[in-house]
């Protein structure tokens, strides 16, 4: 639901799926019969005799005719309508499946990217208490070193085990980033909440 209404590429195939329903609907009423009715109108000068006018009688001079028409346009070439038709419905099918395939691509990624974002959601959360129980043994490393128990070797290797949670947590947090960001262009949201 959320991607359908949001998202411009399944719209733009909405609408040329109901463009080649219109052009179907078109080409089924040119295949009827035209009918046509209408007036001519003549401008008939009083003095303007055209060699055409020579016959008539010369008391129509003067006077403007009008004349009621009638037509009637038959289609000759009913196949070809026919298959228009036919040709329609097959882009109209065509645009349709269209759409389905892209929503059916657009859900499954948004699927593999929510899982994606959960899993990196995961990482934060377990670099953190890696962090913090890295932190708690520098502490304690460093209390060692003071009093002489341990010596500065090991004080550098917990601390490049700390260092080494908190990077691993930074990229944790840029990969969350970019997996928020991936959803919300896969939604196509204007605005700036999830």
């Amino acid at each position: 639901g959320e991607i359908e209404n949001q998202n411009p590429m399944l719209g733009m195939l909405m609408e040329e799926e109901q463009v080649f329903r219109a052009k179907g609907e078109m080409e089924k009423k040119m295949s009827y019969p035209m009918f046509g009715i209408g007036l001519q109108y003549m401008l008939i000068g009083k003095n303007a005799a055209t060699p055409m006018d020579q016959g008539m009688d010369n008391g129509m001079s003067g006077m403007d005719m009008v004349m009621p028409m009638i037509s009637i346009t038959l289609p000759i070439y009913r196949n070809k309508y026919k298959a228009q038709q036919r040709e329609s419905r097959f882009m109209q099918q065509a645009a349709r499946e269209k759409y389905r395939n892209t929503l059916n691509t657009l859900q499954s990624d948004l699927l593999r990217l929510k899982h994606q974002l959960d899993d990196a959601e995961r990482k934060i959360a377990l670099y953190r208490k890696q962090e913090q129980l890295a932190l708690t043994a520098y502490q304690l490393v460093v209390q060692e070193f003071v009093s002489a128990k341990s010596d500065l070797t090991n004080v550098i290797q917990v601390q490049r085990q700390l260092l080494d949670y908190r990077l691993r947590q930074a990229e944790a947090i840029a990969e969350y980033n970019t997996k928020v960001a991936s959803i919300r262009k896969l939604r196509s949201f204007q605005t700036s909440n999830n």
